[in-house]
């Protein structure tokens, strides 16, 4: 009733959390969206030396024959040294989103898991008190009968046990709606047994810190490439060029007389300084919520530290001294009731204690587990 360590079972029944991490990873939509994206990217790096189309064009420049020209024009060549360093950014930065995203969802995974194990654990320990309780509601509607008892300890009985038996068609409800809430998140379309809940100490001191979180370096990589943008946007105030080819003369002029070249030489200056100023203080900004986001992940990781050292003491406390102490009130007062040394009140008071302390117990491994998926999630692990 009250062991909540994994028992032999076999491998194949078993759904692990890491097994529902993978499904999830494999068919969540999210991951293919991320996916996509990704490629994407990838897709815009190679339209980073984008030349704009070439003109064709005729026209009659002496009034005596039409001559056809093409005339093209082009960026400074550091535009587009610029533009492809900033499109491999995107890329990088589009990397690092799919890697947040894949720790959001195996956060949602182990989280739902455990939310699932702690239902199927309760579960348990309401379906043994619902059968204890039905046990001692006949056994006190046996005593009635006799006269053993009064009206008012049996109708106690009767409606505790019938609190009970609710509370246990609840919580079998709920273990139905978190399994079917799991299988869509996964993508399992069949679901086996879980791993019983347990307090898993293993791998504790092997997380590492806050700076592996893909958030944080999501952030500094939306820094980068706001300095990468700071880059385009001076190289954008270089001169433009222009190349082409049109007879503006006789039909006998030389070929090296029907060439033309333009420069675009940036004469408002103000305009790009703007542009400039803009990317710079994108770049400050996006530099900005990275240290924000460093300094938050710390907080949450010192904070996070503290509730797994303090759930990891509860659960020594309810191993070594509670827990004992709830099986023994729960036989002593079976013993004493049989006995007829206590009455129903009295004994399903303590009953209640006795159990709760169990509940609570349960409710000591899911801090502890939540606590130490928090810092998994924090570690991007």
């Amino acid at each position: 009733m009250i062991s909540v360590l994994p028992g032999v079972v076999s491998a194949q029944d078993v759904i692990t959390p890491d097994l529902a991490v993978r499904s999830a990873l494999q068919n969540h939509p999210l991951m293919k969206a991320a996916t996509f994206e990704v490629d994407a990217k990838k897709y815009a790096e190679k339209a980073a030396f984008n030349l704009p189309n070439p003109e064709v064009n005729a026209e009659s420049p002496t009034g005596t024959f039409y001559a056809v020209g093409v005339l093209q024009s082009f960026e400074f060549p550091t535009v587009y040294l610029r533009q492809k360093q900033v499109a491999r950014a995107e890329t990088a930065l589009a990397r690092a989103g799919q890697t947040v995203s894949e720790n959001d969802l195996r956060y949602a995974v182990r989280s739902l898991y455990l939310e699932l194990q702690t239902a199927e654990s309760q579960g348990l320990q309401w379906a043994f008190r619902d059968s204890l309780y039905q046990a001692v509601f006949n056994a006190a509607e046996r005593q009635f009968a006799a006269g053993e008892i009064d009206l008012l300890q049996k109708t106690i009985v009767a409606n505790e046990a019938g609190n009970i038996h609710q509370e246990r068609l609840a919580a079998e409800q709920l273990t139905s709606a978190l399994r079917s809430q799991l299988m869509l998140l996964t993508g399992l379309t069949e679901f086996g047994k879980l791993l019983p809940l347990f307090a898993d100490t293993a791998g504790l001191a092997t997380l590492s810190g806050p700076l592996a979180n893909p958030g944080l370096a999501y952030e500094k990589q939306t820094a980068q490439l706001a300095e990468q943008q700071i880059g385009l946007a001076k190289s954008k105030a270089l001169p433009s060029f222009s190349l082409g080819y049109m007879n503006q003369g006789t039909r006998d002029t030389p070929i090296d007389y029907r060439f033309r070249a333009s420069v675009g030489i940036p004469l408002w200056a103000g305009q790009y300084r703007v542009g400039i100023n803009a990317a710079r203080v994108d770049s400050e900004a996006a530099n900005a919520r990275a240290e924000a986001k460093s300094r938050a992940l710390a907080m949450d990781n010192q904070r996070i530290g503290m509730e797994v050292r303090s759930a990891l003491n509860l659960l020594r406390y309810y191993e070594q001294e509670a827990l004992p102490r709830s099986r023994i009130l729960i036989e002593a007062s079976l013993r004493m009731r049989e006995a007829g040394q206590i009455d129903y009140v009295t004994f399903l008071r303590t009953l209640d204690e006795a159990f709760a302390v169990q509940r609570d117990y349960v409710a000591q491994i899911e801090a502890f587990e939540n606590a130490r998926i928090q810092l998994l999630y924090l570690a991007g692990q």
